[in-house]
């Protein structure tokens, strides 16, 4: 991985903030970012998207033999993908040592916590069981990548079915779909990763995005599931420092509340997208397409940040002048979004063929506004009527000019 820069001022500025409770995208500091599930058209496929962070998991099955140490238990096969499409200091071909982190983690989580049922996945004992494959590609890096793997990977083991089976002695028969219906994995429970960020004020905020990772000075993530067990922790300090505080204590509680709303809401999105898959209705297609945003050219492109304002005040007629004097340039503009409350909002990168201005020829206003038309009286080319109204004292002088110049 490239070293990623930052300046005496972004650190400086970010830490201030944070001892004045305030984050730049207007955040609580216990308050995660929205997340969103969309599922593919293959059983195991999904997409997450965690703020800006994005993930993308598929799990896959085959047939093969069991280890020699459990005879009668499945197999299951974590990979992550972490390369230059989800930030440019990420380098291809190479793996880094947050990847080996976060396979680590999410193995801790999922694979030693045994929330899967291995045996279900037998198929003949010491001969023939089920190996799954969970494959997690991060698209888009901007911070709390564990959280985000997690959350993808367990919606995609939930929504995930794999093919029925019926052994007659030797043979194996794997049916098709549209033979028998598909069964799915038997999960004893749901645990997902929730991570912490500690500054050297040794203020404590959870979900920290990409700047705020870089700028703290301990990393807590801890594996919880559904009934408040710990699954998995694992904590580290960034760079040397003297902050001393007791993190785990303080973020347990936060992270037991957070984890059982997120698992509700995975299990209610799973839910709904196999309700809809069984009742074969003509009108659905897979969700993934409206993860795709239209005008997006280019993965963490922005010439500034988005910030929301706590104290925003603004009068119409301010306003009014700032819209007048930019009408014809591209700016920044801030939308209301409660009493006292604001969000700035970037241009955002436009799609190539659609907007901005047009450099290459003149539009239709532009063309009236460049040509001014002079008509040039000519004595020769020039006649004058007199119309007499009903008033004598009134008359109409009409004068037609046969030329003009363009100029």
């Amino acid at each position: 991985m490239k070293k990623s820069i930052l300046s005496n001022c972004e650190r400086n500025f970010i830490n201030t903030a944070i001892q004045e409770n305030t984050r730049l995208d207007g955040r609580d500091l216990f308050e995660a970012r929205p997340v969103d599930i969309y599922f593919g058209s293959n059983w195991g496929s999904c997409v997450v998207s965690l703020g800006k962070t994005k993930a993308i998991a598929q799990v896959s099955c085959d047939i093969q033999q069991p280890k020699a140490s459990r005879p009668n238990e499945g197999t299951i096969y974590v990979n992550v993908e972490l390369n230059s499409i989800a930030a440019q200091q990420l380098e291809n071909n190479r793996q880094s040592e947050a990847v080996i982190l976060i396979n680590r983690q999410l193995e801790k989580c999922i694979k030693d916590s045994r929330c899967i049922d291995l045996e279900s996945l037998c198929i003949v004992a010491d001969k023939k069981v089920w190996n799954l494959r969970l494959d997690i590609n991060i698209l888009n890096h901007d911070g709390n990548l564990i959280d985000c793997a997690s959350i993808a990977a367990l919606a995609a083991l939930m929504h995930f079915h794999r093919p029925d089976v019926t052994s007659t002695g030797t043979n194996i028969i794997i049916h098709k779909f549209n033979e028998k219906d598909p069964l799915p994995l038997t999960l004893y429970f749901l645990p997902v990763c929730v991570s912490f960020i500690t500054f050297e004020s040794g203020i404590t905020v959870m979900d920290p995005t990409f700047m705020e990772e870089r700028v703290g000075v301990a990393q807590l993530t801890l594996g919880v599931n559904s009934y408040n067990e710990l699954c998995s922790l694992h904590f580290d300090y960034l760079t040397k420092t003297l902050t001393v505080e007791d993190v785990i204590s303080v973020a347990s509680s936060y992270a037991a509340k957070y984890a059982n709303k997120l698992i509700q809401q995975i299990k209610e999105v799973v839910t709904r997208d196999i309700s809809l898959r069984f009742s074969k209705d003509s009108t659905y297609s897979c969700h993934i397409k409206e993860f795709i945003v239209p005008n997006k050219i280019t993965s963490m492109h922005n010439d500034n940040i988005s910030i929301k304002l706590n104290n925003w005040k603004i009068c119409e007629e301010s306003k009014s002048e700032v819209l007048e004097n930019n009408d014809n340039e591209e700016c920044n503009h801030i939308v209301k979004v409660g009493e006292g409350f604001a969000e700035l909002i970037p241009d955002e990168a436009k799609v190539i063929g659609e907007g901005g201005h047009n450099a290459w020829c003149l539009s239709s206003e532009e063309e009236e506004s460049d040509i001014e038309i002079i008509p040039v009286e000519k004595a020769s080319n020039t006649e004058t009527y007199k119309e007499e109204s009903g008033d004598d004292s009134e008359e109409e002088v009409v004068e037609i000019i046969d030329s003009v110049d363009l100029v």
